[in-house]
C-alpha cells in the first residue's frame, strides 16, 4: 500500500504494528539489557509502554487527535530509561502534529525532527550509543521521498546500521558483545511500522525468541539502588525546572510530558526524599520503584532455586534481606490524595513528618500491577517463588497474591498469620532453609511448625492510632485513655489482633512481656520499635538477662505498622521451642 498523506487511522495502525513487534522481543531485550544498569527489565518496560498504547490509545481519522491519544497513553505507560525517552518522542510528534487533520511527508518529517530533539532534551545527560543515537540516525534522511513507505524503509535501514554501531560506542556494550537494548527495541518498532506499510496488516507474525545465556553478558555495576519513577498531573513547573531541581538527587534523570501530565525517572538511593520534594510540583498520581540490586541478583547465574518474597509489613533489616536476597512487595500508604510505597517512597521517619500535616491517612495492599510485574520477573529466573505474607486476617495481601498464583504454578503463597517482627522472623527462617538448599515442600513444612510457635508482643503508649485505623473500637480506646492504660498487643492463632495484657505504666507493661516470654523456652527473638531505639535496647537487655539469649536483630517498624502502633511503640517477636497460648 502506498501512503502519500498520513491520516489518524494509518498512524494508529502503523504504531500498533510497531508496538506488537517490539512486544514480541521482550525476553530478548531483557537478556541483553546492560546499560545504564544490567537489571534485565528493558524489554519488560518497553513492552509495558507498548501494551498501554495498544490498550488505551484511541484511533481517529483525525491525525492530531490520534497523535494526542498515543502521546497520552505513552506518558502513562512509560517505564525505565528507554521507555520514557520513547514516550517523549511520541509527545514531541504530537506537539508538531497538533491541529492537523492529516499531514504530508514534509510536515511529518519536521514533526519527527522535533520529536527527536525532545527525546534528547528529556534526559539530563544524554549518552550516545543508546536509543537516542538510533532515533537520531534513523531519521537523518537526505533526499526526497515520494511517500511514507519509502521514508520509513530508509529509516529502518539506517536504524539497523546505527544499532549495530552501538556495540562499539559504549564500553559496557562492547565488553558484553551486545547492542543497546533500548535501541534494539526502537528498531523493532520501526520493523513493525514497515510491515504495516508493506502489507496493510497491523497483526505481525511473531517468530519464537532465540534464547541467549544471560550469565555470559552481564557485568554487574549499580551506582544508585532504586530505579524511581513518578507520574504527575497538574504540574506547576516546566520540564526544565524539574530537571534542574532534581539533577543532584541521583542519575539517569529523565522528564517527559506536558504540564497536564508528566513522567519523571531517576536512579537514586533515597526515593523517599525525592517524593517528599516532588509533591511540591503537582499531584503524584503514580509511583514505581524497582530495586536494581535485587533485579541483578535474580538474573545472575548463581542463586538459590527458590526466590523468597514478602510484603513490606515484615520487619526485617535490609542487610539481612540483602544477604538472603529477599524481595518485598510494598503496601500502599495513602496520605491525603497521594499513595506512597511503604518502605520505599516513604520511610518511618518521613511518615511521621507527613503525619504532622496530613488530613487523612490509610493503607492498602500491594496493587495488582506491582504483584504481576514483580512475580513475573522472578518466575522467569527461578524454579519456584515463595511469597510469605502478612496475616490474611489483617490484610487482603494474601488473597491478592493467591489470585495471581492461580495462573502461575511457580508461585506458592504462605500465610504467616503474623505481622511486623513476627512475620520478619518467619521470613528469615524461610531464607535460611532456602539457602541450605532445602526443597520447597520441606521449607513449607518447617514454616508451618515455626508459625505455630511464633508470638509477637507489642508495648504501645496509646491506642489512639489503632482506634483511628479501626483496629480497636472507639469505646475501648476511650476507656484506655481515661484509665491511662498501656496495653500489650498481640495476635491470636489465626492472625487477628487482640489486647493480651493491660497495665497502668510502661514499666509494668514491659514486665508483662517478660512474663509472657517465660512461658516456654525461647528459640530466637527479635526487637522492633517505632522511633524508640533506646527503650527497645533496654528491654532487650532485660530479656537477655532473663532468658540468656541476645536478639537476632533490632529494627525500626515499617510505616504501615507505625501507622497503627504509633510513635513510641516497641515490640518483641519470638519463636518458642513449643506452642504457647
Amino acid at each position: 500500500m502506498e501512503i502519500l498523506t498520513l491520516k489518524g487511522f494509518d498512524l494508529y495502525q502503523a504504531f500498533i504494528a510497531g508496538a506488537r513487534k517490539l512486544i514480541s522481543q521482550k525476553k530478548h531485550l531483557n537478556q541483553i539489557n546492560v546499560f545504564p544498569v544490567p537489571d534485565g527489565d528493558t524489554g519488560s518496560n518497553m513492552s509495558f509502554l507498548m501494551q498501554t498504547i495498544i490498550n488505551e490509545a484511541k484511533p481517529s481519522d483525525n491525525l492530531s487527535e490520534t497523535a494526542k491519544s498515543i502521546a497520552n497513553a505513552a506518558i502513562v505507560g512509560s517505564r525505565g530509561n528507554s521507555g520514557i525517552i520513547f514516550a517523549e518522542f511520541f509527545n514531541g510528534l504530537y506537539e508538531r502534529l497538533k491541529g492537523k487533520a492529516k499531514a504530508g511527508l514534509d510536515d511529518f518529517v519536521e514533526a519527527v525532527k522535533h520529536a527527536t530533539q525532545k527525546a534528547y532534551k528529556a534526559i539530563m545527560n544524554p549518552v550516545e550509543g543508546t536509543i537516542l543515537t538510533v532515533l537520531r540516525k534513523a531519521f537523518d534522511i537526505s533526499g526526497n521521498h515520494k511517500d511514507f513507505n519509502s521514508y520509513f524503509k530508509v529509516s529502518l535501514e539506517q536504524a539497523k546500521k546505527a544499532l549495530a554501531e552501538t556495540t562499539e560506542q559504549l564500553e559496557v556494550l562492547k565488553k558484553n558483545g551486545v547492542v543497546d537494548a533500548g535501541a534494539e527495541g526502537f528498531t523493532a518498532f520501526l520493523e513493525g511500522i514497515n510491515y504495516y506499510l508493506e502489507t496493510g496488516v497491523a497483526e505481525i507474525p511473531v517468530a519464537e525468541e532465540e534464547a541467549i545465556t544471560v550469565a555470559d553478558i552481564h557485568e554487574m555495576t549499580v551506582t544508585e539502588r532504586y530505579c524511581t519513577e513518578a507520574l504527575l498531573i497538574n504540574v506547576n513547573r516546566t520540564a526544565e525546572d524539574l530537571k534542574q531541581t532534581f539533577k543532584d538527587y541521583g542519575s539517569s534523570l529523565i522528564v517527559s510530558g506536558r504540564s497536564e501530565k508528566m513522567r519523571i525517572h531517576i536512579h537514586t538511593d533515597n526515593p523517599e526524599t525525592f517524593f517528599l520534594k516532588l509533591r511540591e510540583f503537582g499531584q503524584v498520581l503514580e509511583q514505581k520503584i524497582d530495586d536494581m540490586i535485587r533485579q541483578q541478583q535474580a538474573i545472575a547465574a548463581v542463586h538459590p532455586k527458590i526466590a523468597l518474597v514478602t510484603d513490606s509489613i515484615a520487619d526485617i533489616p535490609m542487610e539481612l534481606m540483602d544477604k538472603y536476597q529477599i524481595s518485598f512487595l510494598p503496601m500502599h500508604l495513602l496520605v491525603d490524595d497521594v499513595s506512597y510505597l511503604d518502605r520505599l517512597s516513604v520511610t518511618t521517619d518521613t511518615f511521621y513528618e507527613l503525619l504532622k500535616v496530613a488530613r487523612s491517612f490509610s493503607s492498602a495492599q500491594p496493587d495488582r500491577r506491582t504483584i504481576e510485574r514483580t512475580l513475573d520477573f522472578l518466575a522467569d529466573h527461578y524454579e519456584h517463588v515463595l511469597v510469605v505474607t502478612v496475616a490474611e486476617r489483617l490484610s487482603g495481601t494474601y488473597n491478592a497474591i493467591s489470585q495471581y498464583a492461580k495462573t502461575n504454578p511457580k508461585v506458592t503463597v504462605f500465610d504467616s498469620k503474623q505481622n511486623s517482627g513476627a512475620e520478619g522472623l518467619l521470613v528469615l527462617e524461610a531464607a535460611k532453609l532456602i539457602w541450605d538448599e532445602k526443597p520447597l515442600d520441606e521449607v513449607l513444612r518447617k514454616l508451618e511448625l515455626y508459625r505455630s510457635r511464633t508470638k509477637i508482643y507489642v508495648s504501645v503508649k496509646t491506642l489512639k492510632y489503632m482506634v483511628r485505623q479501626g483496629r480497636v473500637g472507639k469505646a475501648t480506646g476511650l476507656l484506655a485513655k481515661i484509665l491511662n492504660l498501656k496495653p500489650v498487643i498481640s495476635l491470636d492463632s489465626d492472625g487477628a489482633g487482640l489486647i493480651k495484657e493491660k497495665a497502668f505504666s510502661l514499666k509494668k507493661n514491659e514486665n508483662q512481656i517478660l512474663d509472657l516470654l517465660r512461658k516456654a523456652p525461647v528459640q530466637e527473638y527479635i526487637m522492633v520499635h517505632s522511633l524508640e531505639p533506646e527503650r527497645a535496647e533496654k528491654l532487650a537487655r532485660r530479656i537477655e538477662n532473663a532468658i540468656g539469649i541476645k536478639p537476632t536483630y533490632t529494627t525500626m517498624i515499617s510505616p504501615i505498622v507505625a501507622m497503627n502502633a504509633g510513635i513510641g511503640a516497641i515490640g518483641v517477636a519470638a519463636i518458642f521451642e513449643r506452642e504457647v497460648v
